[in-house]
């Protein structure tokens, strides 16, 4: 007899889970982002580049067809490195203090193609390899991992790396 209620009862949220309206079901969370260092190196043509390391959801990144990628900025200039290999490069004052994740749909529509010999070099889980744009010069400089998921926009921690 018991057995049967259990069953019953089973059966019972089987079936109303399977009823249920879609926005009663389990949804995705926010996509992981932790910056966890930023390093640079220097060409002997000058050439500086940034490597930057972390967590992000790097497959889900790819995979799916949303803004995602890699800004690093320099008092008022910015580049941006989509993970589709688009590399744009401008100034704004807005990004003097840093980056919210508020502010990245503008970021997104900012900015100019970047000039050689900015590219996205290289991305893996884990990390981002770019070149930066020749207007950035020795001295401090941000990155930050973002995304754009169902119109959100998401940062991860902002790193500084002193460019050589």
């Amino acid at each position: 007899m018991r057995a049967r209620a259990v069953l019953l009862g089973a059966l019972l949220l089987a079936q109303a889970a399977a009823i249920a309206p879609p926005g009663a079901r389990a949804a995705g969370t926010d996509p992981t982002m932790a910056m966890d260092s930023a390093a640079a190196f220097a060409a002997t043509n000058g050439t500086r580049a940034v490597l930057a390391s972390g967590a992000f959801s790097f497959d889900d990144l790819v995979q799916f067809s949303f803004p995602a990628g890699l800004i690093v900025t320099q008092g008022s200039n910015f580049a941006r490195y989509d993970l589709n290999g688009e590399a744009r490069q401008g100034t704004s004052a807005a990004v003097a203090d840093g980056v919210a994740a508020l502010e990245i749909p503008a970021l997104l529509a900012a900015g100019t193609p970047a000039a050689a010999p900015a590219a996205l070099q290289k991305a893996q889980p884990g990390s981002i390899l770019v070149t930066l744009p020749s207007t950035f010069s020795a001295g401090a400089a941000a990155a930050i991992f973002y995304t754009v998921v169902d119109g959100s926009p998401f940062v991860s921690n902002a790193v500084t790396v002193v460019l050589p």
